[in-house]
């Protein structure tokens, strides 16, 4: 009796402490700004059940994935053990036994978990503190924690299997019980010594068990509890859109994040469940070539200004009066957001590649943040890089991010009788050249072989010329929302007014903002990147190549058709039409790609810090030692010819869009 009352007594204290945490947390996520994210449940649960469930992202990188996967399954199989011993410290003789023949299955795949996780967790602690890996590492408070941790996962399962072992030496096997490893353990135990074994083992095993899951909401590995419904809560159907502001909203003050309550609270909740792996520092382009950027320090600042602050403000809420506010609460509250948490440079060397969100194992939205952060810099503060500015004034008063004037646009096809839209409206194809197309003397040359590539298949189709204005993309990466949205909506109503249904662009940057967020501003299409449409010409006979088997090429996966849109194979199909098995793979390609280095307004800024993107991306294009290097995008082929000048190999290595090469290669 006095041992029920005992472990009464330590779980109502230990289930206590976790509500009253959790509880915490849920009244500092309602600090910050209200989104619905539990929409489209079905859709949501499916991705829930394939990436947290069965860890689908983890895989990604498969040596330490299976090591995750190992500790995660053993921990959920686990789940049984611990409940198990929770109803036998009130009830000795409860087994779950009671579920007959699937007690079988419990009980050898605990068995088999247990010696999983024993040797997981060792190889993690030599990973971490013996092999050093890079992303792994931390300051002194994350590597205790990362022991701490660790060892409570190595503690919980040698007491379980040294408990179960010890059982068994005393010839207490409940029916259905199978478990080989601790069978073979049990030869340890003398009989008469056992039972005293058995019992220290047992409350080792759930005083830990208690310990730990309160020791979570402290620690980097409070997404034993986040993780999943984090990965229910993200979106499900776009890689990464920005929210919109309604700017015609009577009760708008403020204008993105200037401090953590102004972003969403499923920015908030991926603070919380950031695990710090650092899988997208390892993968992020700023980051690799020696920036200060870190998108896993953007997300874990995120968590300790909630924390800190959200802790004082929720003190406050009683009595707010400013006499009564402590200096330490004082202290805390004037702290700045973007300044003392997170860093100005990093915020502005993101190229929204969205490598870090596609390599999360747990789907955190780094974008987001960063995004909003942006907004606030420029809608609140002014307070962005001068570079910027021309961009700014350029797009105001040209509709570019260059000083062209819009009564140029078609000059590009003076020599090859593009129709207008005014003139021919009839059209079935609307063509939306882009500001590089229509301006960049480079890029010309794209927008000018995929026009008469076109032509040549007699398509109807037609360009907006002078009625064309930037699509906003570079203006809502860059921050400026006000002036994004602006120029959205006057290529709304023009779009609409011509009725247009079918969209062709040789841009992937147009190709997402058209296809995944004017639908929220009123224009819905058919939009069609310039590959997609190359390859339904060749796979209907409309045009025919010729087989090009001089030349060794490879191709650079732009970020926003790849990982936003996730075309990866028409690109490489209509290469291997062309040229005959001289087609190779970069090691980074497809879904962990590395970006050139333009996305995000980075076109328009200087890189002051490390190497440049481009000129990493370039490097590994070249290890392949290829005579042509394709791409898809405009900007992508600005970065690259750069990076191939600045190698001295323009001469020996051509860099190409794909329009070019099948126009070059049509019979």
């Amino acid at each position: 009796m006095v041992k029920v009352i005992i472990f009464a007594i330590f779980t109502v204290i230990a289930f206590g402490f976790l509500i009253f945490n959790l509880y915490r947390f849920s009244r500092i996520l309602k600090l910050a700004r209200k989104e619905t994210r539990t929409d489209r449940f079905a859709l949501r649960l499916k991705n829930a059940l394939k990436i947290a469930l069965f860890q689908s992202k983890i895989l990604r990188e498969p040596f330490a994935g299976i090591l995750h996967v190992s500790i995660f399954w053993g921990f959920l199989a686990l789940l049984f053990s611990a409940s198990e011993a929770v109803f036998q410290g009130f009830y000795s003789e409860f087994s779950w036994s009671i579920l007959g023949p699937f007690y079988t299955v419990i009980s050898l795949s605990n068995d088999l978990f247990c010696v999983f996780v024993v040797f997981a967790v060792i190889f993690a602690l030599v990973r971490r503190f013996i092999f050093r890996v890079k992303r792994l590492q931390g300051d002194k408070r994350e590597m205790l924690d990362a022991f701490i941790v660790l060892g409570s996962i190595f503690i919980i399962v040698s007491a379980l299997l040294l408990e179960n072992s010890a059982k068994i030496a005393l010839n207490d096997v409940e029916e259905y019980s199978l478990q080989p490893f601790a069978t073979l353990l049990s030869g340890i135990f003398a009989q008469d010594s056992a039972n005293v074994f058995y019992n220290i083992f047992w409350w080792v095993h759930i005083l830990w068990i208690y310990f730990f899951m309160n020791y979570l909401y402290y620690s980097k590995h409070f997404h034993v509890y986040t993780s999943i419904q984090n990965v229910f809560f993200r979106e499900p159907e776009y890689f990464f859109k920005p929210t919109r502001i309604d700017f015609e909203a009577e009760n708008l003050e403020k204008f993105g994040a200037q401090d953590f309550e102004d972003l969403s609270w499923k920015s908030i909740h991926d603070g919380f469940s950031c695990t710090h792996c650092g899988r997208c520092d390892s993968v992020c382009p700023a980051n690799t070539t020696g920036k200060v950027l870190s998108p896993r320090q953007i997300i874990i600042q995120i968590r300790k200004r909630a924390q800190e602050k959200g802790s004082v403000v929720l003190k406050l809420e009683k009595n707010s009066s400013d006499q009564n506010i402590k200096e330490e609460y004082r202290s805390v509250l004037d702290k700045k957001f973007i300044g003392d948490y997170q860093s100005w440079d990093a915020l502005w060397q993101c190229t929204t590649c969205g490598a870090c969100m596609m390599e999360c194992p747990i789907s955190i939205e780094h974008l987001h943040p960063i995004i909003e952060m942006r907004r606030s810099l420029v809608l609140m503060e002014s307070n962005f890089p001068s570079l910027l500015q021309n961009v700014f004034t350029s797009l105001e008063n040209n509709f570019a991010p260059w000083q062209f004037p819009s009564a140029d646009r078609a000059e590009w096809a003076k020599d090859l009788n593009v129709p207008l839209a005014s003139e021919s409206p009839d059209f079935e194809y609307l063509f939306w050249v882009g500001c590089a197309g229509s301006f960049d003397e480079r890029a010309k040359k794209i927008a000018r072989a995929f026009a008469q590539i076109l032509q040549k298949a007699d398509i109807n189709f037609a360009i907006l010329g002078p009625e064309e204005i930037c699509n906003g993309d570079v203006a809502r990466r860059s921050g400026n929302e006000y002036l994004a949205d602006y120029l959205i909506k006057t290529n709304v109503e023009t779009l609409n007014r011509y009725n247009v249904k079918k969209m062709l662009t040789i841009c992937p940057h147009c190709y997402n903002i058209f296809k995944n967020e004017y639908p929220d501003f009123g224009f819905k299409a058919e939009i069609i990147h310039h590959t997609q449409f190359i390859e339904t010409l060749i796979s209907s006979g409309k045009i025919k190549l010729k087989r090009n088997s001089n030349q060794r090429v490879t191709y650079h996966d732009s970020c926003y058709l790849g990982r936003y849109n996730g075309i990866y194979e028409t690109p490489r199909n209509i290469i291997k039409n062309v040229y005959d098995g001289n087609f190779v793979e970069v090691k980074r390609s497809k879904d962990k790609g590395l970006c050139c280095g333009a996305g995000g307004g980075m076109m328009f800024l200087e890189e002051t810090a490390g190497k440049r993107v481009n000129i990493e991306r370039t490097e590994e294009l070249l290890k392949v030692s290829p005579n042509v290097i394709t791409s898809n995008c405009p900007f992508c082929m600005t970065m690259l010819v750069d990076g191939v000048k600045a190698k001295n190999l323009e001469e020996n290595v051509q860099v190409k869009d794909l329009a070019e090469i099948v126009w070059e290669n049509m019979e």
